[in-house]
């Protein structure tokens, strides 16, 4: 993957990003990442947005939702707070993550939900 577009340390951008990736930021976002393609969110960055990517990979602070039409990685030292959204979530025991996770779920053909499984075990 080729560098693509680099928010770099010390810069901030307020608003929509909206365009094709990769998309890499090395500083601070506020608003809202629409990209078709890669967001990489690097170590020392903030991401204070909702996502919608094909593919995210945070090392870095992400506050709001995170969603991947294809996966979504946490490398040691990633902080998410909010929600992630994707068919593949991996999480580095060295992540932190306050968030709902979701992910779908696609059965064999005939296979049914028990009814026990379709409530929110979670809810009080």
């Amino acid at each position: 993957m080729d560098n693509g577009t680099v928010i770099s340390p010390g810069m901030v951008v307020n608003g929509t990003v909206r365009g094709k990736g990769p998309f890499v930021v090395q500083g601070r976002v506020d608003g809202r990442v629409l990209i078709e393609g890669d967001l990489r969110v690097a170590a020392k960055a903030t991401v204070q947005a909702e996502v919608e990517v094909d593919v995210a990979e945070i090392k870095g602070l992400v506050k709001g939702g995170i969603k991947a039409r294809q996966s979504v990685t946490l490398d040691a030292g990633a902080v998410v707070e909010g929600s992630i959204d994707a068919p593949r979530i991996e999480i580095d025991p060295q992540a932190r993550v306050r968030a709902k996770l979701v992910m779908a779920l696609n059965l064999p053909r005939g296979v049914k939900v028990p009814a026990a499984a379709t409530r929110d075990p979670w809810a009080s």
